[in-house]
Parts: structure tokens; C-alpha cells; sequence
């Protein structure tokens, strides 16, 4: 059997707003990016389901983007999830710490409450903030590139959490 191709990079990530304007302008206008696409329908390609949306895409640095869906009549977004605020989130790397800290001061400046910097590992200098659809986000400077050594304790950390888990449920 041939292997699945591994995939090459990341081309978009999706998520829900409930105002679209407010999305582009913090965007285009605090962060920086370009709105490069759309895709405006009445049903949803990959389901059928009758829906009409405007799916909005924002290019990254490297080409790939951050999109959202405004969907007729869907009155939610990330605000409302049950899970822990900070655990979902996206996370986008900044060429260089010096970058990492102006783009504190910009987000500041425009009003955004910023978290951090927080160091984690030694590896990696990130800073959190939240967009106005409730979704959490990272910018990030990774200090140096992982390794096998780090690798190796990932999989030490994973095996003993499964580990703990497993006794717990004993």
C-alpha cells in the first residue's frame, strides 16, 4: 500500500465570525495581513447543506492564510465554547524577538489587552491576545529549532501522562 503524502504546509485555518467587518478591519488594520480571497455560496460544497456564507481568507507572511465564516443566521462564535479560553488558539511565528516586542506595543496601542511576553521551555517567546470572534492568539518567536533531544522528551512527557492517567483510572 502506498503511504499517504505527508502534507507540505498549512493553507488555511477556519473559523466563525459573527461580524465580518470587525474581522477584516482587525486584521488589515492591527495585524497587518491582506485579505486575499472569498468564496461567497448558498450551500456548502463539501456537505450540501442549503447555507449561504462568506468565507474570508487573510494571507500570511509564507503564503498560507487565517479565513473566517460569516454564516446566515449562525448568531455564535468562539466567545461561546465550553472548553478553557486558552486552549484553543492559534500560534504564528515572528522572524525575530525584536519583532515578538513591537508587535506587543502595536497591539497595545490599538486597544488590545495583550498576555505576556511568557517564555516557555526556553524555546519558545510568545505573546496572547484575543480577536474580536473570541479566537485566541499566539505570536510567537521560537528562540531555536527543536531537536531529537526534544523529541525524545516528548515522548518521555506523553508516556507519562498516559502513565498518570491510566492509575488514575485504576
Amino acid at each position: 500500500m502506498t503511504p499517504t503524502p505527508l502534507p507540505r504546509s498549512l493553507n488555511h485555518v477556519a473559523y466563525v465570525t459573527r461580524d465580518t467587518a470587525a474581522t477584516r478591519a482587525f486584521y488589515t488594520e492591527v495585524l497587518g495581513l491582506k485579505l486575499v480571497g472569498y468564496a461567497r455560496e448558498e450551500a456548502v460544497g463539501s456537505t450540501g447543506e442549503p447555507m449561504a456564507f462568506l468565507h474570508t481568507f487573510f494571507s500570511l507572511g509564507d503564503g498560507s492564510c487565517i479565513a473566517f465564516f460569516e454564516i446566515e443566521g449562525v448568531d455564535i462564535d468562539h466567545h461561546e465554547s465550553a472548553l478553557p479560553r486558552w486552549a484553543p488558539h492559534l500560534a504564528l511565528s515572528l522572524p525575530s524577538r525584536a519583532e515578538l516586542v513591537t508587535a506587543k506595543e502595536r497591539l497595545e496601542a490599538a486597544g488590545v489587552e495583550v498576555v505576556g511576553i511568557v517564555e516557555h521551555e526556553g524555546i519558545w517567546s510568545s505573546i496572547y491576545f484575543f480577536d474580536p470572534n473570541g479566537v485566541r492568539l499566539e505570536l510567537t518567536f521560537q528562540n531555536r529549532a527543536l531537536n531529537d533531544d526534544d523529541a525524545a522528551a516528548a515522548d518521555r512527557a506523553v508516556d507519562q501522562w498516559l502513565q498518570e492517567k491510566l492509575a488514575v483510572a485504576s
